[in-house]
């Protein structure tokens, strides 16, 4: 693991921190983040962080740590809606088509002559118009499923890791890190709260 380029301030900051009788038990310093766990609380120093920089919890509400996978929502919910939306197109494309209606208003076109004047031009534009609509649905299907892939790929290539520390009663602590450093911090941190067997 790196050394977080604040780590020297850090120490000061961290000193500040401690109540009277609070020692440090274990230290683990971060590519852009450093966490302490004390004999009080858990510490997390994120300066490199978009959220808040300094967050803390007392030792008997962390109750883990853990490594999970993060990414823009954004990409996944809109990979989600246009997978749904692309479905309900195509379905009613294949709806219209398998159930033989433009072949049935294409019949009553080719016998127009035996149809009543206003009545066989409706029945004609109503052919064209659900022919429109068949294509109309097969294309905005097709650029559907087409977004959500590239949506869903977006969302892959920008998804990461971070290290989530659980605490009961608030949200947890998110600290943005690699995986294989991650992995290290979330067990020295479950070690030295004595919660090794705690996995997720």
């Amino acid at each position: 693991m790196r050394q977080s380029p604040l780590s020297e301030a850090s120490d000061d900051r961290l000193l500040d921190m401690l109540f009277a009788g609070e020692d440090i038990e274990e230290e683990i310093e971060l590519d852009g983040a450093r966490i302490a766990v004390t004999s009080h609380r858990v510490l997390a120093f994120m300066p490199e962080g978009g959220g808040r920089r300094f967050d803390h919890a007392d030792r008997p509400n962390v109750l883990n740590a853990s490594v999970q996978p993060t990414g823009r929502d954004g990409y996944l919910s809109w990979t989600i809606r246009s997978v749904v939306y692309g479905l309900i197109l195509l379905g009613g494309a294949f709806l219209i088509n398998s159930s033989g209606l433009l072949a049935k208003l294409g019949s009553t076109e080719a016998s127009n002559d035996q149809i009543i004047g206003d009545v066989g031009q409706m029945i004609s534009s109503m052919a064209i118009v659900f022919g429109i609509l068949m294509d109309a649905l097969l294309l905005i299907g097709g650029v559907l499923f087409f977004s959500a892939f590239a949506l869903g790929t977006l969302y892959f290539v920008t998804r990461s890791e971070e290290l989530v520390i659980e605490r009961a009663g608030r949200d947890p602590i998110y600290v943005p890190v690699n995986g294989n450093e991650a992995e290290d911090a979330a067990r020295r941190i479950r070690s030295a709260l004595g919660r090794e067997e705690v996995q997720q």
